[in-house]
């Protein structure tokens, strides 16, 4: 795809976040430490000429697909990047494929959880246009670590509160506006069940698929995005421990999380090479701009 200038210039890949922890985690694994004047952008180092980027991150300052799809369509609008990477937590469903806490989800398919027509005897979903994550990446960069899952294991760099060790699931993940910490709630429960086949339940990655989908509107221009969220919680256990829980797990799957990111942008990188450093640059994404 050509390179595409933006209002504020270009970035290959734009990296997106919402908590604190998870926005430190990611500067820190990306070495983004540069803030854009005047900005809410973060890069490695200041730009040369034409502010272009190799990654640009930027955090959403509230939660919620209401906020996130404003911020994911200003990252597109000021950087045109190639790939949007949305990196945080989410509460997984432990009755689907083993899903353990700690594991990180990528997701191949994204659900919204928020539009519904009540009427006398049923709840029927109803559906909005938007971009599902992208099938090139989830193939080509996702699923070949699944057979070396010690790449991205090996860079957590928080210790783990429980045994066991993290393993990669792709698969569907449901997206809302609701907070889901009490499966003994009936609108929680509903949700849970008629979405059967997801594995995470979060509050932005809609907002970020409704921003992709709106930006698709030349064929100079085809942007993709990814979701790659660590479970801190389960939605369908204990509420009454889930806050503990939450504690003690979070801090390791926003670690999770980025892990997994940064050796996939690695090898991203490793392939499509480097459109704004000299050839011959090598090393991590963390030690590039």
């Amino acid at each position: 795809m050509a390179e595409q200038i933006g209002r504020v210039g270009h970035a290959q890949i734009g990296l997106m976040t919402v908590t604190v922890e998870e926005a430190a985690a990611v500067q820190q694994v990306f070495g983004l430490h540069y803030q854009l004047p005047g900005t809410g952008y973060t890069a490695r180092a200041a730009p040369g000429d034409g502010n272009r980027f190799r990654i640009v991150h930027r955090r959403m300052p509230h939660q919620t697909n209401l906020t996130s799809v404003q911020i994911a369509g200003d990252l597109i609008e000021d950087f045109r990047p190639q790939f949007l990477v949305l990196i945080g937590t989410a509460g997984g469903h432990s009755g689907r494929d083993a899903l353990c806490l700690g594991d990180v989800v990528v997701a191949d398919y994204m659900d919204y959880s928020g539009y519904w027509k009540y009427k006398e005897g049923a709840i029927l979903e109803r559906r909005l246009p938007h971009d599902h994550p992208s099938g090139h990446m989830v193939d080509n960069y996702v699923e070949p670590l699944r057979t070396k899952p010690t790449r991205w294991i090996e860079r957590i760099q928080t210790p783990r509160p429980g045994d066991g060790s993290p393993k990669l699931i792709v698969g569907g993940v449901v997206s809302g506006n609701i907070l889901l910490g009490d499966p003994r709630n009936e609108e929680q429960q509903r949700i849970l069940d008629h979405f059967d086949k997801a594995y995470a339940f979060e509050m932005e990655g809609y907002g970020v698929s409704s921003a992709v989908f709106k930006a698709r509107r030349s064929v100079h221009y085809n942007p993709q995005y990814l979701v790659v969220r660590g479970i801190s919680d389960l939605v369908d256990q204990d509420p009454d421990a889930n806050q503990a829980t939450r504690q003690a797990w979070t801090p390791y799957a926003v670690s999770a999380a980025a892990a997994f990111a940064s050796v996939l942008i690695d090898d991203f990188f490793s392939v499509n090479g480097d459109e704004h450093e000299p050839a011959g640059a090598g090393g991590a994404v963390g030690n590039q701009n």
